[in-house]
């Protein structure tokens, strides 16, 4: 291709109303940009609609010299860095701005995506599984949103394996406290949007947000994704673009595992319960050796949502009718009876029907220890969540 036939390719996506369907058409009519261009006019008054305002050469000149400024550039579907996998889906893209090492799109990777609002259990478990996975060779991709996303991409981050999704332009932030994120990604790992720079961020763009997800991805992990949720479309674009979908059972009881325990009840998910789970399913993606012989390599690392007590507290409880048989307290708050301030609600959405330690708790907000421990002793006396023997905090509804 041509300079010139590639900066018509840029003005002809760049022009409003031009989308992949109509690019495609076009293209096939006249076999090149220029030539498309030139009869654009012409088509519209045929028509009757209005003449499509197509960007000059000098501005997609300078858009081109303000992306590579920032270290970013267009992502042509004709480009070699354009990745592989998204360009065989029906309408990908004609056009992607990407910021950081591009290569990482044609790399082997998956989605991992989940609830914003996610237990301290699931977040311990995304991190497990993303630096697992990452540490194998695996681009972890997902959509910089708080909860799952975010803890994907930082545990995946020091291995330089990590892929963003925007729902704006490659120079707006959502949401504003990871700018920090988003700007280590733009060095370690890459961001990818369909939006041009200044573009803000907006509820109409999470759809195509979650389409690239699914679509750079050779499979997608569920951790908590509630039956209503974009977690949700996710997996469903996942499903449809055959991609292979996981999932991380969750509580029963929770309503953030509802969607991926439906869709493991239905057998339209895999149940993985530790990273490797996943390499053996996606069978080619390489496999952690390092420079040991299989036997010589640890045992799996084991992660699971269903995770309780450790087996000496087990023992105690079974061993000890006294405590097996002592009444669980119910949540009044449930029924109207309690008002929870705005850190007993911030502490509650982190806990699961597992357990968690103090120390995991305050890790995940922005409170002290002891105002954790605190609070953790209003909760439990409101019965609202269950101290364990070894001191771990069980969420009761």
């Amino acid at each position: 291709m041509t300079t010139a036939e590639r900066l018509a390719r840029l003005r002809l996506a760049r022009t409003k109303g031009i989308g992949s369907a109509t690019f495609s058409r076009l293209m096939g009519l006249y076999g090149a940009a220029e030539q498309a261009i030139a009869a654009l006019p012409a088509r519209a008054r045929l028509s009757g609609r209005p003449v499509p305002a197509i960007p000059s050469l000098s501005q997609i000149e300078d858009e081109i010299a303000r992306l590579e400024r920032q270290g970013a550039c267009h992502l042509l579907r004709s480009d070699t860095d354009y990745p592989g996998l998204l360009a065989g889906l029906p309408n990908a893209p004609v056009l992607l701005f990407a910021q950081g090492r591009t290569k990482l799109l044609s790399s082997p990777s998956l989605a991992i995506v989940g609830a914003r609002k996610a237990s301290s259990p699931a977040l311990k478990l995304t991190e497990d599984f993303a630096s697992g996975l990452a540490e194998a060779g695996l681009t972890i991709v997902s959509g910089l949103a708080r909860g799952i996303d975010g803890a994907a991409h930082r545990s995946a981050l020091p291995f330089g394996r990590t892929i963003a999704a925007l729902p704006g332009g490659l120079d707006v932030t959502y949401p504003p406290e990871h700018a920090r994120l988003q700007a280590d990604i733009a060095q370690q790992g890459c961001l990818i949007t369909e939006y041009p720079p200044g573009m803000p961020a907006n509820a109409r763009h999470f759809p195509r947000r979650n389409h690239l997800i699914a679509g750079l991805s050779r499979g997608c992990l569920l951790v908590e994704a509630a039956r209503r949720s974009g977690t949700l479309i996710t997996a469903r674009l996942a499903l449809s673009f055959r991609r292979l979908l996981f999932a991380i059972p969750g509580f029963p009881g929770d309503p953030r595992s509802s969607g991926g325990n439906d869709l493991l009840k239905q057998n339209q998910a895999i149940l993985v319960e530790q990273f490797e789970d996943i390499l053996a399913a996606l069978d080619d993606a390489p496999l952690p050796d390092h420079g040991l012989a299989p036997w010589e390599r640890p045992p799996p690392r084991q992660s699971s949502l269903f995770a309780s007590m450790d087996d000496s507290i087990q023992r105690k409880t079974e061993s000890n009718p006294a405590i097996s048989a002592m009444p669980t307290q119910q949540n009044t708050s449930a029924t109207g009876g309690n008002v929870w301030t705005s850190d007993e609600k911030n502490i509650l959405s982190l806990l699961a029907h597992t357990p968690s330690t103090v120390d995991e708790i305050a890790s995940r907000c922005q409170l002290s220890i002891s105002e954790v421990a605190a609070i953790l002793i209003e909760l439990e006396i409101n019965g609202a969540v269950q101290r364990h023997e070894d001191g771990q905090i069980t969420r009761l509804h």
